[in-house]
């Protein structure tokens, strides 16, 4: 006995089973990752690490260089880069294809802790970043509504950690803003006066700002842990600070040689959204990561933010996600478009609903199964796998066709002495082993493509799994869910055509139905004669065959090229670049006036600019 007769025989049991593959599939499409394209990106690793006040040769030659000789000998690495800038250090591993990161980052932390007793003292502690600096963020923020040093330590302090503590994303770098600053202004001739020098200034002031512990007390059953805090709380105390004792025995302060100012330090970064000074937030992900589902998580920290801090404003000045939402969208929305379309034309021919919608079936049914083959494959929902899905749409209904129409044909020729139960089980069984050897043979064409390494490999590899999963997944419901639909219907085959107008559930259709068969038989009665033509006239045809094949080749070769196609994402970017060494308040200015002019243009609704580079922190403005 074979399959179609087992699910002939259990109708019930089949029906159960397909329903859990619909539920599954259901709750597999709400937990499945939602990306743009699949993750092409090398597998990536920075390494971050700050040299305060340190000018670049010096921060290349005692952090980049050591680093980066150590880390290149990390297994599976493919490239090492690097850039050294004014107080800070970005050394980038590229990994090749498959490589476990995980393992990958335990080894470079291990690495960097071996460099530890390398690296100057002044240095800090090496930072390993997920994410590649060098890539787009995928979430812009400009918060604004406040004093620029407030407001900047509120977003170093609050923000940028809250949403770093979010699952998935790498990093929230900072821009704009003013930065606090406690300057101590040296008068030359007080100093030479008093005998002081600026080493003996900044040895005083770091002796006095310190904090250290003080062992431990016990007192009954418990022990407490001592500190000693001298550190300066007031900007007035730094004045008090004795810095010398001259020859007669005076206490010099700072205050006698000094000025100390609260003010800002020199701005070398700002940030505006629509004209209003803001401060970004630059928000990227970690590799790998969900964009949709990082950007929403980002969305509920700006909600409870908004919240808490109701006196500023939260904006998005940019968002991948927006884009990705909109493109998954036309790509389900054709998906659907298919389907019904693939029911329509099967209405047209088949003459009775029943039949489309018992093929029409294996369209949902193939899709959420291979959805949740893609969940159970971490294969996320992207332009490709989607695109793998609607390329699918035409193919799941090829097996379906075939057995339903051999299902006709036996019980047209079987007449009142067979059922339609055994019609159905006879027709699928005959059919088995050719639909079950085509459709192999189609996701063997497909097949190769996982094997392909590199972005090629990435890019198509979804596109490849979804739709072998489609194809495996139309295959049972062709053999097993038509044959019981079609065991439960009557008046099949020719028989039923030429009674469609009494058995058609929708009687108005039968005028348009007409119209298409004699539409069909005008163009098959054409063919007929245009295959009789080209039968009679071989060469000609032949030789419009070969005019056509090579026009095409000649056309390919003025096809342009590349990786991938040009998408309006609603968004531009304009880079102003100014001579070397022009000062902050001119390309600030320039800035200004070009954002004047983007903002007067038509379809533009927010412009968000960042202007010069940071005083100090991390990678691109943390």
């Amino acid at each position: 006995m074979g399959l179609p007769d087992l699910s002939i025989r259990r109708p019930i049991a089949t029906a159960m089973f397909y329903l859990g593959i619909a539920v599954l599939g259901v709750i597999s499409f709400t937990r499945l990752p939602i990306d743009l394209l699949p993750d092409v990106a090398f597998p990536t690793l920075s390494v971050w690490t700050p040299y305060r006040d340190a000018a670049p040769p010096e921060v290349e030659r005692f952090v980049t260089e050591p680093i980066e000789r150590e880390v290149s000998q990390i297994p599976g690495v493919r490239r090492v880069t690097s850039r050294s800038r004014e107080g800070q250090s970005l050394v980038r591993l590229q990994f090749y294809w498959g490589t476990d990161m995980e393992f990958a980052t335990l080894n470079l932390r291990e690495r960097l802790e071996v460099l530890r007793a390398i690296l100057p003292r002044t240095s800090d502690r090496p930072v390993i970043l997920r994410s590649d600096p060098a890539s787009d963020p995928i979430l812009t923020l400009a918060v604004s509504g406040a004093d620029p040093v407030e407001l900047r330590e509120l977003s170093k302090d609050v923000f940028a950690r809250r949403l770093e503590q979010q699952a998935g994303v790498a990093l929230a770098a900072l821009s704009g803003g003013r930065e606090r600053e406690i300057q101590v202004l040296l008068d030359p001739v007080r100093l030479q006066s008093h005998g002081v020098t600026m080493a003996e200034v900044t040895e005083a002031l770091d002796r006095s700002n310190y904090a250290a512990p003080g062992g431990s007390v016990r007192r009954g059953r418990f022990r407490y842990s001592l500190r000693t805090l001298g550190q300066f709380t007031e900007v007035k105390q730094l004045g008090e600070v004795v810095v010398a004792r001259s020859e007669g025995g005076t206490l010099v302060r700072l205050l006698d040689i000094a000025e100390v100012r609260d003010g800002f330090a020199e701005q070398e970064s700002a940030a505006r959204f629509n004209g209003i000074p803001a401060v970004g937030l630059r928000v990227f992900k970690e590799s790998g990561a969900n964009t949709v589902r990082v950007a929403d998580r980002v969305a509920d920290v700006l909600e409870e933010l908004r919240v808490e801090f109701p006196s500023l404003r939260f904006e998005i000045a940019s968002s991948q996600a927006e884009f990705i939402r909109d493109a998954i969208t036309s790509v389900v929305q054709a998906l659907l478009f298919g389907g019904v379309l693939a029911f329509l034309v099967l209405f047209l021919f088949l003459g009775d609903p029943r039949y489309p919608v018992a093929v029409g079936l294996a369209i949902p049914i193939s899709i959420l199964a291979a959805i949740s083959a893609c969940y159970a494959f971490d294969v996320s929902l992207n332009l490709m796998s989607l695109g793998g899905l609607a390329l699918g749409v035409g193919m799941l209904v090829d097996n379906s066709i075939v057995v339903l129409e051999n299902i006709f044909r036996h019980r047209d020729e079987g007449g009142a002495l067979r059922s339609a139960g055994e019609s159905a089980a006879v027709g699928s069984r005959e059919v088995a082993g050719a639909i079950t050897a085509s459709t192999l043979t189609t996701i063997a064409v497909f097949g190769p493509v996982l094997y392909v390494k590199g972005v090629a490999g990435a890019l198509f590899g979804d596109l490849s799994l979804a739709v072998a999963f489609s194809l495996s997944a139309s295959l049972p419901v062709a053999l097993t869910l038509l044959p019981v639909l079609a065991a439960r219907f009557e008046g099949l085959g020719a028989r039923g055509r030429a009674l469609r107008g009494e058995r058609r559930p929708v009687r108005l259709a039968g005028p348009g139905l007409a119209a298409f068969d004699r539409a069909f038989g005008s163009l098959a009665r054409r063919y007929e004669e245009a295959l009789a033509w080209s039968l009679a006239h071989r060469p000609a045809v032949l030789g419009l065959a070969a005019t056509g094949f090579l026009s095409a080749l000649l056309l390919a070769t003025v096809l342009p090229r590349g990786l991938m196609p040009e998408v309006d994402e609603r968004h531009f970017r304009v880079e102003l670049e100014l001579p070397v060494g022009t000062p902050f308040p001119a390309t600030d200015h320039a800035a200004v006036r070009l954002e004047e002019v983007l903002l007067a243009l038509d379809g533009v609704e927010g412009v968000f600019s960042r202007v010069g580079r940071p005083r100090r922190g991390g990678p691109d403005g943390r």
